[in-house]
Order: C-alpha cells, then structure tokens, then sequence
C-alpha cells in the first residue's frame, strides 16, 4: 500500500516535471517565432528556416507528450485518492 507521503511526493514530483516540460515549450515557441520574423525581414533565407517545419513537428510531439503526461497524472491521482478513501474507511472500521 502506498502511503500518503509517497502519494504526495508523486504527485509533486508529476507536477515539477510537467511545469518543466511547459517551460522548455514555452522556451521553443519563442525561439520559433523569432526565427520567423527574422526570416520574414530578411531578403535571403534564414539559415534555420529549412529546419523550422522539422522543429516545429518536434514541438507538437512534446505537446502531445505533455498532454498524455497530464492525463496520466490526472489519472494516478485519482486512484491515489481511491486508495487512501479505502484505507481511511478500513481503519475507520
């Protein structure tokens, strides 16, 4: 059985690393659009324009990969609450 600190410390661990994957994102994105308006003012191609559809897949695979996690926290959470509900009415019994 699991005890509730190490419920807890899951569930923490869960929410540091999605916050993580939120921020390397959020870092992407911005580096995204700079590439774009620095190749949309520029006569010449960007050096890195070639390889901005490559990044941007990889970007929407992260945010596929974030939007599982999350499910999946959601889930493990809910079975935490489950178990600690059954143990909390076994001891009350």
């Amino acid at each position: 059985m699991i005890s509730s600190l190490t419920a807890l410390f899951i569930v923490f661990a869960a929410v540091i690393g999605s916050s993580a994957m939120i921020g390397m994102i959020a870092y992407f994105l911005h580096r995204l659009r700079r590439i774009e308006v620095g190749s949309a003012n520029e006569a010449g191609a960007h050096p890195l324009a070639d390889h901005l559809a490559d990044i941007q897949d990889e970007l929407r695979a992260v945010q596929e990969d974030v939007s599982a996690l999350s499910e999946r926290l959601d889930f493990t959470e809910k079975l935490l609450m489950q178990s600690d509900e059954a143990s909390a009415s076994d001891d009350s019994e």
